[in-house]
């Protein structure tokens, strides 16, 4: 380095970068690329899970919908519950049907939960209706 022209100046001869600096840029370079990779790698958990909790959710209102079109009602009405799969459609995902009677009569609250299992982690969606049978 040298003095430029006694102004108190210092300025360097060569226009680099110090190894110090370039050391540093690709630490914080090598850090960012790993936080980019860590949150790509979380968006495609969540959207995965977010497949699954839409699939179930389909699945939870076909149960309700199917318990208030057809005669599974009135096997809930003497059972008070219904467990089951969905067979080869969707293996990974097991239902349950519960009744539960309200003050008025041939009312009845019916809960329907879709369970499903990732990765020996146990997740579960749950709804719940009112049906009439007349």
């Amino acid at each position: 380095m040298r003095d430029n022209m006694g102004g108190g100046q210092v300025i360097r001869e060569s226009g680099g970068f110090a190894l110090v600096e370039v050391l540093l840029g690709s630490l914080l370079l090598a850090v960012g690329a790993v936080m980019i990779c860590g949150l790509c790698r979380r968006c495609v958990i969540d959207s995965m899970r977010g497949v699954e909790y839409e699939q179930a959710a389909r699945l939870v209102d076909e149960c309700l919908d199917e318990a208030a079109a057809t005669d599974i009602l009135t096997e809930l009405i003497v059972s008070r519950e219904i467990e089951g799969d969905f067979g080869d459609r969707y293996p990974n995902y097991r239902y349950a049907l519960e009744l539960k009677a309200t003050d008025q009569a041939d009312l009845y609250e019916v809960t329907a939960t879709v369970s499903w299992e990732v990765l020996d982690k146990q997740y579960q969606l749950e709804a719940t209706t009112l049906i009439y049978d007349y």
